[in-house]
């Protein structure tokens, strides 16, 4: 009798148990399906990603969010829905290793930003089922499950990533590409001739971010070499023209001629180009000189502010007024200084132009004559001051 009322006991410990993981699993559900659906978790990894692997920091930031995002959503939905990794789930890690290979991310680096973005989400996940009383044995298991489903993954990625870079170093144009990357990114010149480039020749450099590397096509004419670079399209020509298969990129900067041995300085202007002008909303096909100022202006952000506070400090940025004050200035130095033409783009009479310049005046420095000598620097000092004060990007 006392054994049958210990098995007894034992059914409902074990009944109880299952009831208790049952109800501990419906928490995490609950749990991941919010974090699923939550920007900031998916921001989150992507930012752990990039900071812990510079390779891939230094790939656009919405390439590293696409996959990104594919692998949580195959984590979230082997854990949510299928119980397990789904045949296209686990080709999500497979594209990623791809194109990883294909933009020549070494190995070593996907998997230190792979390894940093699960560390993150894992911290995420736990402090999110922090308080919610979930026994601990059942928060090991979900965790240990999780993983499970995300050593998976990077073993796929491995797997993925050494059948492509053998499928590539199976060609000869994967030599001369990555030929090319050690010129572009380590300013490994020597490396020129392997790339099929004359190293006593002049080209011209095209760079775009197209964001998925299948859209990627060779160039339509022989004597351009394109390829993709840190997550760039990079197009080496000697023409200016370089002609590129559908679906063109919506931004592209393009060089001058320049002569081979100066591609990898080139290289980084144009990657500071290509970022200036995205931050300013421009698109098309862009000169590389044409955005010169806003590259400068970039590259000493800090400036802008400086001459604001010495230039503006008498006007109020919660002002209307001032703004407006400042934003008819603004407008007056992009259109030469010419009362007719500022009126005629902001819509107002001339006289109401002089009036606001003239109260400018009295609330700053504004119109007083430049040093004798100096009236571009004058005006450009102005133009920097304005943009930053209106919290405008410049030029």
């Amino acid at each position: 009798m006392a054994e049958t009322a210990g098995r007894a006991e034992a059914a409902g410990r074990a009944e109880a148990a299952g009831r208790a993981e049952a109800a501990g699993r419906a928490a995490v559900r609950r749990v991941m399906e919010r974090m699923r659906a939550d920007p900031a978790v998916l921001q989150g990894a992507v930012d752990a990603a990039r900071a812990g692997s510079p390779q891939v920091a230094a790939l656009p930031e919405q390439e590293v969010k696409r996959h990104i995002a594919a692998l949580l959503a195959a984590v979230s939905s082997a854990f949510i829905d299928t119980g397990g990794l789904a045949r296209e789930q686990v080709g999500s890690a497979a594209r990623l290793a791809a194109d990883r290979a294909v933009q020549g991310v070494p190995l070593g680096a996907l998997l230190d930003g792979f390894r940093a973005a699960r560390t993150q989400v894992f911290r995420c996940v736990a402090d999110r089922l922090d308080g919610t009383e979930l026994p601990f044995r059942s928060l090991v298991e979900v965790l240990v499950e999780l993983d499970s489903y995300a050593g998976e993954l990077q073993q796929r990625l491995i797997v993925a990533y050494r059948e492509t870079e053998l499928r590539l170093l199976a060609t000869s144009r994967a030599a001369r590409i990555q030929a090319l990357r050690e010129v572009l990114v380590d300013g490994a010149t020597d490396r020129l001739a392997a790339a099929g480039l004359d190293p006593a020749g002049r080209y011209h450099l095209l760079v775009a971010d197209v964001g998925d590397p299948q859209l990627v096509r060779e160039g339509s004419r022989p004597d351009a070499l394109s390829a993709l670079v840190e997550g760039y399209l990079c197009v080496v020509a000697e023409r200016a023209d370089p002609v590129l298969a559908p679906p063109v990129p919506d931004l592209t900067v393009h060089s001058p001629l320049v002569a081979a041995v100066d591609l990898p300085a080139v290289h980084r202007l144009c990657r500071a180009a290509l970022t200036a002008a995205r931050r300013r909303g421009l698109s098309g096909g862009r000169r590389l000189t044409e955005l010169a100022p806003a590259v400068a202006a970039d590259g000493a952000a800090a400036m802008g502010p400086l001459l604001a506070a010495e230039l503006l400090a008498g006007l109020d940025a919660t002002d209307a007024l001032h703004r407006q004050l400042a934003r008819t200035a603004l407008g007056y130095l992009d259109h030469g200084s010419r009362i007719d033409r500022t009126a005629r783009a902001l819509h107002v009479h001339p006289n109401t132009v002089k009036h606001r310049l003239r109260r400018l005046g009295e609330l700053t420095s504004f119109g007083e004559p430049p040093p004798t000598g100096a009236v571009l620097a004058h005006a450009l000092r102005w133009r920097w001051a304005l943009a930053s004060w209106l919290d405008e990007p410049w030029p």
